[in-house]
């Protein structure tokens, strides 16, 4: 029995092979605000009661460990496979994905010899292929970033929008499921989303999203679906260990082989040892 179970990727932002690119699955940076302290007028007024959305986003955040645990994991490391269920004959990519507080990513996808490392730090980022490094704008990059996280940490979907709206109750496959609507921008994008969550387990099996995006082509709709197929315990939170990726014309599966989450990230990295490439085709 399968277990609890993001917008196809805009054009690539640089010419890379297209089993290289099932790597670039993603939502959101985990800039979370926290709560405004209660004034001393505040202290004594009685709390609103919970809507409906927001109590299930309580469960299923007490679900995965707790809110305490989830914040208190600002880096985090992660090792998967990536098949190609579309081309079941391809050959799987392994990848390493580092996140460190909100603002450094790196990702190292390998192909057969090719390897692929992307990284972005504060407001730089860039890409390097085969001993080339490329300069690339964030706002190119951060997709990547975010909707790779949104497949590693479903938790974090349930604090990271402003909207959360109970829409109904579902059967899929003799499970019973809650679906929630969610809405907000992350990292200045605007998402609209789906959270189908798992009445008894009280984890994230689906989450459907779309957002508008602009890309070198022109700005579009860009759609996703994210079936989390299997969860373990990593150190204290529920994390999955089987993704299912669904996109426009690609759908990858995601096997998790190893994950370290709170520990000491190397700052190098995310550094830059030697002068930037510039991007094909400038100046």
């Amino acid at each position: 029995m399968r277990g609890p179970a993001s917008l196809t990727l805009p054009a690539a932002p640089l010419s890379l092979p297209l089993r290289a690119l099932l790597i670039g699955l993603s939502l959101t940076a985990i800039s979370i605000v926290q709560p405004t302290p209660l004034s001393a007028d505040d202290g004594g007024r009685a709390a609103p009661a919970a809507t409906p959305g927001q109590a299930l986003v309580e469960k299923s955040i007490r679900a995965y460990g707790g809110k305490s645990r989830i914040l208190s994991l600002s880096s985090f490391h992660f090792e998967y496979r990536v098949q190609s269920t579309s081309q079941p004959d391809s050959k799987p990519l392994s990848a390493k994905v580092y996140f460190d507080d909100s603002d450094r990513f790196r990702s190292e996808v390998q192909d057969g010899d090719l390897t692929v490392v992307t990284v972005l730090n504060g407001n730089r980022g860039w890409v390097e292929v085969a001993g080339t490094r490329m300069a690339r704008p964030v706002k190119e990059m951060s997709p990547l970033r975010n909707e790779t996280l949104s497949l590693l940490r479903p938790d974090l979907l349930l604090l990271i929008f402003s909207r959360y709206r109970y829409v109904s109750r579902t059967t899929e496959e003799g499970r019973s499921l809650d679906q929630l609507e969610v809405s907000g921008f992350v990292d200045r994008e605007y998402i609209r989303g789906r959270l189908s969550i798992n009445r008894d387990t009280r984890l994230i099996e689906k989450y459907e999203y779309e957002t508008e995006r602009a890309t070198r082509s022109g700005t579009g709709i860009f759609r996703g679906e994210v079936l989390y197929l299997k969860y373990s315990e990593v150190q204290g939170l529920r994390s999955p260990g089987k993704v299912l990726s669904r996109k426009t014309g690609v759908t990858s599966q995601i096997t998790v082989t190893a994950a370290a989450l709170g520990e000491p990230i190397d700052p190098d990295l995310f550094g830059e040892t030697e002068a930037l490439s510039k991007p094909a085709g400038k100046p």
